[in-house]
């Protein structure tokens, strides 16, 4: 099984704290948050990714080229539409797998340990799912988080502004080709999220929750803060 990361945005949050860095390769532990990502993935089993490269993305091919990309394999895709949103980095992936490939997508950012995305790749094939955190508590900048709803296993609802919501969404997707299909749909309505190919599927019924282990911790470094906060507790993400 492949992982996809998308690391085309800018991340304008951080932006002005990083001098134009891209977020993926700030400095997390001995390496980065791009090399901890891949780390936490071949941990679980996978060493094959696909990498979407946008905003200054010779400098993340640089970094993985000077690095001999720690061994994995690894194909990178450039997405000169990155000021987009991020659906369009997962559609340009879709298009390097076979029909009946299944897939992981990961944020650039997110950082999720090993145990949990375990839990992705051993998870019921043919279907599409979603790592959600149902301890609402204690998740970190919970008013930024992507929410959902979750009824009997099958997500229900998604998006950030969820007046109502038991669970929120990890970030690490796990993927059939009728989501590439969806995303493609909807991106020629006008809708490039990764959100909109979500939606539609859930409204076919067609997206599942996974639910993270209990003892597991992740967070999406969105912020000077969260970039803090993940620092200072390196050993719950990796």
């Amino acid at each position: 099984m492949r992982a996809i990361i998308t690391a085309a945005g800018r991340g304008s949050r951080l932006a002005s704290s990083t001098d134009e860095t891209p977020k993926t390769l700030l400095q997390f532990g001995s390496g980065t948050i791009l090399s901890g990502i891949m780390r936490n993935f071949a941990a679980a089993g996978v060493s094959e990714f696909i990498v979407i490269v946008g905003f200054q993305g010779d400098a993340i091919v640089e970094y993985l080229t000077a690095h001999d990309t720690w061994g994995y394999a690894v194909t990178v895709v450039r997405n000169r539409e990155w000021q987009r949103g991020n659906g369009i980095s997962v559609h340009l992936a879709g298009t390097l797998l076979s029909p009946d490939e299944e897939v992981l997508l990961s944020m650039a950012d997110h950082l999720v340990p090993p145990q949990a995305l375990r839990a992705m790749v051993h998870a019921p094939p043919g279907r599409n799912q979603l790592l959600v955190d149902p301890h609402i508590e204690l998740v970190y900048d919970l008013e930024d988080a992507t929410k959902v709803w979750v009824d009997g296993g099958r997500i229900t609802e998604i998006g950030k502004e969820l007046a109502h919501f038991n669970a929120v969404d990890c970030g690490v997707f796990r993927l059939t080709r009728r989501y590439f299909d969806a995303m493609g749909r909807q991106i020629g309505r006008g809708r490039d999220s990764i959100t909109a190919g979500v939606q539609e599927l859930i409204a076919a019924d067609d997206f599942e929750a996974v639910p993270i282990p209990a003892s597991s911790h992740w967070i999406d470094i969105d912020t000077p803060a969260a970039y803090e906060h993940a620092k200072a507790n390196l050993a719950r993400y990796g």
